[in-house]
């Protein structure tokens, strides 16, 4: 109808010979604007078309980042394996080793801490037999795998925190993690967890903070406060590695996670220390060695704690 109205006043032959008034030229406007609306609308399959690009195009943003986000803190990612030298009476290093037990662990510092969880080496901890040693597995700079006996510097059970060291010669260089803060986090964020579970070496998964303020046991017996909840997938060797944001930097430390009984999966409910708690607790343990029992870390920078309701 629009097109018509336009054709019909063309032909009055008071307006022919006139130069077109301003209000012709917006009227005009207007109605040629409306016939562009009507055929993008008489053809659905454009204008669907042109979603699906714009889709595609937001997807591989995504995807370039996540890939991005991994290849720069991969390195800053360990695997802490726990080797057992007792069953062969002739070993005398690591590489004779019977491995026990396998976790995670990220670079804090250029001087060769690593922080993991305390239960991932808590057996070597308690071991007096000297039958036991921790091997640091990380990626060197030109992507060689390289492994170092680690020694234990720190320890706090009521954390599950602890604190390694290894000495790496001049020519390797440490990158340790970038460490950002817990305090602003928001439920629906993206994050990402870096570990190796059932000891496949530097594995991503994805998902989002699902919960804050959490509760959680500690190796001690007492609770943890502030902790953060994810679906991202954490599995058995992922404890003691970093959880993520979307800029590449640790919020939290992967820690627990609930097993449907009897089956030993995941049933994406997972936790992680808080990196504001962990920011606090691990200089003390680098300077001396653990955590004095009167001092208090928690109390107000992570606010009171919520209690999880579980069926």
């Amino acid at each position: 109808m629009g097109h018509l109205s336009v054709t019909v006043l063309a032909q009055q032959p008071s307006k022919v010979a006139m130069l077109p008034t301003k209000s012709g030229f917006v009227a005009r406007r207007s109605l040629l604007m409306g016939s562009l609306a009507m055929l993008q609308v008489a053809n659905p399959r454009r204008a669907l078309g042109r979603n699906a690009r714009d889709n595609h195009d937001e997807d591989l943003e995504f995807e370039m980042r996540t890939m991005q986000l991994f290849e720069s803190t991969t390195r800053s990612v360990v695997a802490i394996q726990d080797l057992d030298l007792s069953s062969n009476v002739a070993a005398v290093d690591m590489d004779d080793g019977e491995i026990q037990g396998i976790g995670s662990g990220f670079v804090w510092d250029r001087f060769g801490h690593i922080v993991t969880n305390y239960h991932v080496i808590s057996k070597i901890a308690k071991d007096t037999s000297g039958k036991k040693q921790i091997k640091v597995v990380l990626l060197g700079l030109n992507g060689d795998v390289d492994s170092y006996n680690a020694a234990i510097i720190g320890l706090d059970a009521s954390r599950d925190l602890a604190v390694l060291k290894i000495e790496v010669p001049e020519s390797s260089v440490l990158r340790p993690a970038v460490i950002g803060s817990s305090k602003d986090l928001r439920v629906g964020q993206n994050c990402y967890a870096i570990g190796n579970p059932y000891g496949y070496e530097h594995i991503l998964t994805t998902g989002v903070v699902s919960g804050l303020c959490r509760q959680i046991p500690s190796p001690s017996g007492k609770p943890i406060f502030g902790a953060i909840q994810t679906d991202a997938s954490i599995n058995a060797g992922n404890s003691g590695g970093p959880l993520l944001d979307s800029f590449g930097r640790v919020i939290g430390i992967n820690t627990a996670t609930f097993t449907r009984r009897g089956s030993g999966t995941s049933s994406g409910v997972n936790f992680a220390v808080a990196i504001d708690l962990v920011r606090q607790v691990v200089p003390h343990l680098i300077v001396e060695g653990a955590v004095s029992s009167s001092r208090s870390v928690e109390r107000g920078v992570l606010g009171p704690p919520r209690y999880l309701s579980l069926p």
